[in-house]
């Protein structure tokens, strides 16, 4: 064997030894952090809650800091949301804990590729929720984060470019609780995560979407493969020697894509508008498709359920799939 083999061999060897000690290292801290799971959020005491939280996430934090930890599952952990891109750019991290007020503070973390070294980089989220002035329409960082718990990563591409959204949870407070359709971008040669992007079209400034609703109702936000009903449209028809024109309206017409699909939003109270606590679904359904790099409104949505054999359609769309934490 000569010099360059027992090189190679002993270089080979090596990452073998540290990538299996660092699994061992890794299981033994996830077990850690299922036990101290039930503190975070079954503890009677708040001091209990959050003490178990920051062991919980200086434990998260370690583990996501050593090699090849991209790699690991964390099956245990299945009181918190973790995210995985379809492409493996990043994961993310998150969850909230409820104090005996019944404040939710959320917690997060993003392990994501620098694409330039090709290494994993680490971010601990900062929540500033109550800090932001007009959240919408903000720019946003790790370190001023519109904290919520995330059910769904949607993974989109235009022109070689990917786009990435994800949906979210945030508890709030006893008053109302929040929604957000959250696009999520990474700054160049850099795993650092941005959050908020002008990719809603046609409007202006917006960066996110939020909404906000009474804390005793259920507000429906997803994102599925769905038949949806186009239709009742008014086009412009110019008639013959006149100069206004008059309307036809277009025949409805089934398609099917993916879509972001969300309750319109109304306030329960006749004449009472500005106070989100009062904010209910309408029984209306909107909808957003991505359609070259933006995401844009569908008009007059009647979102459908995919038929099943000799069923016939009666225009209800069922919303149990949506994947619900809390």
């Amino acid at each position: 064997m000569n010099k360059l083999s027992v090189i190679f061999f002993a270089l080979c060897f090596g990452c073998f030894f540290v990538s299996a000690q660092n699994s061992v290292v890794m299981q033994n801290a996830e077990s850690e952090m299922a036990a101290l799971q039930d503190s975070m959020f079954q503890a009677v005491s708040d001091n209990e809650r959050f003490n178990a939280n920051e062991r919980f996430i200086e434990k998260l934090e370690n583990c996501l800091e050593m090699q090849n930890s991209f790699r690991y599952d964390f099956a245990l952990l299945d009181r918190i949301s973790i995210l995985t891109s379809k492409d493996k750019r990043f994961k993310i991290f998150t969850w909230a804990i409820v104090s005996s007020e019944g404040e939710f503070f959320n917690y997060g973390f993003v392990q994501a590729e620098n694409e330039a070294s090709g290494e994993y980089e680490v971010y601990k989220l900062m929540a500033r929720n109550d800090d932001i002035y007009s959240p919408q329409e903000q720019k946003l960082s790790d370190t001023c984060w519109f904290g919520a718990v995330y059910y769904e990563l949607i993974t989109t591409k235009h022109e070689n470019i990917t786009y990435y959204t994800l949906l979210g949870w945030d508890g709030k407070d006893i008053y109302s609780r929040r929604k957000v359709i959250e696009p999520v971008t990474f700054k160049h040669n850099s795993g650092r995560p941005s959050f908020g992007a002008p990719v809603f079209y046609k409007q202006k400034g917006i960066r996110r979407m939020i909404f906000e609703y009474a804390p005793d109702v259920a507000f429906n936000l997803i994102y599925d493969n769905q038949f949806f009903e186009l239709g009742g449209v008014k086009k412009a028809k110019k008639r013959p020697g006149r100069k206004n024109r008059a309307f036809e309206v277009e025949d409805k017409k089934i398609e099917r894509t993916w879509v972001i699909l969300y309750d319109e939003l109304e306030s329960k109270s006749d004449g009472v508008v500005g106070f989100s606590q009062l904010n209910v679904p309408s029984g209306k359904v909107e909808g957003l498709s991505f359609e070259r790099g933006k995401w844009r409104k569908i008009e007059n949505l009647v979102p459908r359920n995919e038929k099943k054999k000799n069923e016939v359609d009666n225009g209800n769309y069922d919303f149990g799939k949506e994947k619900k934490l809390y």
